[in-house]
């Protein structure tokens, strides 16, 4: 609808737009986060909580058409057809490439699915208004330790096993999507050089939350649902988030691939060397059948 206006008046429509959109809903989301901290009754926080999911919704709902509205796009999605499960909880397990994915994947299974909640790194909780009203919705923070930080403190390995753990206990009491961008990073060349990996659009899986996610409730979920994105004509060197902001996103392909209930079965991830070494295995062989979709993606374009 917009798409033919001017990149750089698109850029600041597009913030204008986005830029609202998180202030109008990201404030009450914010001060009724502080009531249901204040408020003892257990009913009145479910009251709340329920309030400020369907706000999140409207945020999701409002994002999908602005960018629509000011991108000319060709959504491409193949795969499992995706069911209506919304009174079910399940996990959305993603490749990363940009800030961008968020809103792809609450597009693509909006209505279809249970509130999504995502892991997010810690950092992400001091950007202005969408920081504090994603931790008033209960999104679990991660802190995304390094290897060197683990090995001089082990203890702070602690802290995201803690955030991990809270989250699952809140999947099993509430019907809820919990989403893992398993790579932990976004995708780039540069990154994948960097992390010596072995594949070609992608960076290695990081294991551990979605490994710890599947040991605590792996039999309690409905389903996973494997989802792989790619942005043929918008990815690397350019950055998906930047083109949607400029208004030259074309295509968008998202692949899902429903795995079922008890794919990834239950088990003690963090003591259990078989168990652990068994869903790393798995998650392995997705990410290299996810690194042949790509391919495949890109090759048909």
């Amino acid at each position: 609808m917009l798409s033919f206006l001017p990149a750089p008046l698109l850029v600041i429509i597009n913030l204008l737009l986005i830029s609202i959109n998180c202030i109008v809903i990201a404030t009450p989301i914010m001060i009724l986060g502080i009531f249901k901290c204040l408020l003892p009754l257990k009913s009145v926080k479910r009251f709340i909580e329920h309030l400020n999911f369907l706000l999140y919704r409207i945020w999701v709902a409002a994002n999908y058409v602005i960018i629509n509205a000011t991108n000319k796009i060709n959504w491409k999605i193949t795969g499992d057809p995706i069911p209506n499960i919304e009174n079910k909880s399940c996990v959305v397990m993603s490749n990363h490439l940009s800030w961008f994915d968020i809103l792809v994947i609450n597009s693509v299974y909006k209505g279809k699915i249970a509130t999504t909640k995502f892991f997010m790194k810690h950092s992400l909780i001091y950007i202005p208004f969408v920081g504090l009203a994603c931790y008033a919705l209960g999104m679990p923070f991660l802190r995304r330790y390094t290897r060197e930080q683990l090995l001089k403190n082990p203890k702070l390995r602690e802290k995201d096993i803690k955030s991990t753990k809270g989250a699952c206990k809140r999947v099993i009491k509430y019907p809820t999507a919990l989403i893992n961008f398993v790579e932990g990073t976004r995708y780039t060349p540069e990154k994948a050089r960097l992390a010596k990996s072995s594949y070609q659009h992608l960076m290695p899986p990081k294991t551990g939350s979605i490994g710890l996610t599947f040991g605590e409730i792996g039999n309690d979920i409905e389903c996973v649902f494997n989802t792989t994105i790619q942005y043929p004509n918008n990815c690397a060197p350019k950055k998906p988030f930047i083109e949607m902001l400029k208004g030259k996103i074309t295509d968008i392909y998202v692949n899902v691939e429903i795995l079922p209930k008890g794919y990834f079965p239950q088990g003690d991830f963090l003591k259990d060397k078989t168990y652990k070494h068994s869903i790393s295995m798995q998650v392995r062989d997705l990410w290299k059948q996810k690194d042949e979709n790509i391919e495949s993606m890109l090759k048909n374009d």
